[in-house]
């Protein structure tokens, strides 16, 4: 099968040779990401364009390791096609273009993610606007928004497993974020990940101690590494910045390094 695709402005399509319904080598997979490299690459001359092919090969073995580690799960013929095309240039362009600044593998579980053969055209259109949004965030910024997704919108009915899985959160994300404040959250809103949200400080706080009662009300220091998460959050002030559904498909794809494989499908469509 051979495919010329026509994608939108300021896209490039590369035409995919070979039998795509067979398999994906990873010679045609670095082939199509160095051929939208290579378009690029007129827009990234005042960029150090050495470390820009470095992250556009980390991005290819990723992405196809990740490709290959759900193989079953994926529909390799729809690299073909023109709106795929275009998100897997937005991040091609992400990665070269931001240097040491930016997430290579969370974009490589979201380029994965679009490949998905159970998505519908809402999971998909998701998935391009996290692709688009993550170059704009800084790794300190991005480790907010699994923070927020899992203490707003995830429930644990276990109090051992649910005070591991804070200390878990605290470790690969909250001690990332002792310097937020208001205007860091502002800027998350701005790139379309989350909306901010007026509400007295009072009530979120007495909001949240009623969704982690149980936590709360242990009396025997049993769960001070939940309590300290909790607390910290309410220093933060993270109440005040609720997550777009886009915001939500990236929290999944980062809470999938404590939980494992998460369904995109089975959390954003109820």
């Amino acid at each position: 099968m051979s495919q010329k695709a026509t994608v939108k402005e300021d896209s490039t399509s590369v035409q995919v040779g070979g039998n795509l319904t067979v398999g994906l080598s990873f010679e045609n997979c670095e082939r199509i990401f160095n051929l939208l490299l290579l378009e690029n690459m007129p827009k990234l001359e005042a960029i150090a364009q050495e470390k820009a092919v470095e992250n556009v090969h980390e991005l290819v073995r990723l992405t196809y390791q990740k490709l290959d580690d759900r193989v079953e799960k994926i529909e390799l013929k729809k690299i073909s096609e023109p709106d795929v095309q275009s998100t897997f240039n937005t991040a091609v362009q992400g990665v070269a273009k931001k240097g040491e600044k930016i997430d290579i593998d969370l974009l490589a579980n979201l380029l994965q993610s679009r490949l998905e053969s159970e998505n519908d055209d809402y999971i998909d259109n998701c998935i391009e606007l996290a692709v688009e949004i993550i170059p704009k965030l800084t790794n300190e910024l991005l480790s907010v928004i699994p923070i927020i997704h899992f203490i707003q919108s995830m429930s644990i009915s276990d109090q051992n497993q649910l005070n591991q899985a804070l200390i878990s959160l605290d470790k690969l994300y909250l001690s990332k974020c002792s310097e937020i404040s208001f205007n860091k959250l502002k800027t998350i809103a701005s790139t379309g990940a989350g909306e901010l949200i007026t509400i007295n400080d009072s009530y979120a706080v007495a909001k949240l101690k009623n969704r982690y009662s149980m936590v709360y009300a242990n009396v025997d220091g049993k769960f001070q590494g939940a309590i300290k998460v909790l607390i910290t959050y309410e220093k933060l002030k993270l109440y005040k910045l609720t997550l777009t559904t886009s915001g939500e498909v990236i929290a999944i794809k980062m809470l999938e390094k404590i939980f494992g494989e998460i369904s995109l499908k089975n959390f954003l469509i109820n």
